[in-house]
């Protein structure tokens, strides 16, 4: 099956202390939006770099320089992590104009543990877009569908059971509490 996996995002680039060597550069992404009580809600989205050319270009920046990056999604093989693999990255002249777009299709994955939270942006409900690739296994999105955004995916999110087909459009957000990344959903099919 053909899966949809596509991640563009805008922000400053954040440079992470390396422990180790990887086949990847690892960095985040601090993406800075006007929260809806007015104050400045930052993300910093876990980024992996692996094409050559794109780690050189990465590394070789300053830190906060402004950068779009296009990639996709996927689940750390160890701990299940989810970042962005990076595949194509640009400077920008200035971080005024954000972009945060995630397109998703997969399979529903049923969360059993905690599937339901709260967080200071309201209850969401929680479940993953399970994604095979032969090549790389299996991956697993976690999304979150919070109740206030619209109730119409709630309602079609609760007609969807494990392994049916399901699309997802939204934005990759990290957790306040944990600092984990997850799709915040603006729409489901």
């Amino acid at each position: 099956m053909n899966y949809v996996n596509t991640v563009t995002v805008s922000g400053l680039i954040h440079h992470l202390n390396q422990k180790k060597e990887h086949k990847y550069f690892p960095f985040s992404i601090r993406h800075e939006n006007i929260w809806t009580d007015g104050t400045t809600r930052k993300d910093f989205l876990n980024a992996r770099a692996f094409p050559e050319d794109v780690q050189e270009k990465l590394k070789s920046l300053d830190e906060n320089t402004p950068i779009l990056v296009k990639g996709v999604l996927r689940s750390s093989k160890g701990s299940g992590e989810l970042y962005l693999a990076v595949l194509e990255a640009e400077v920008l002249n200035d971080s005024g104009s954000l972009v945060n777009t995630v397109t998703l299709s997969g399979d529903v994955h049923v969360i059993k543990a905690q599937n339901e939270g709260e967080t200071g942006t309201g209850k969401y409900t929680r479940f993953a877009v399970r994604q095979e690739d032969p090549e790389r296994g299996r991956d697993f999105i976690v999304v979150r569908v919070y109740d206030k955004d619209n109730e119409n995916m709630r309602e079609v999110l609760a007609t969807k059971n494990d392994n049916d087909p399901v699309k997802v459009e939204g934005t990759l957000r990290s957790s306040r509490g944990s600092g984990v990344n997850y799709v915040r959903c603006v729409k489901i099919e």
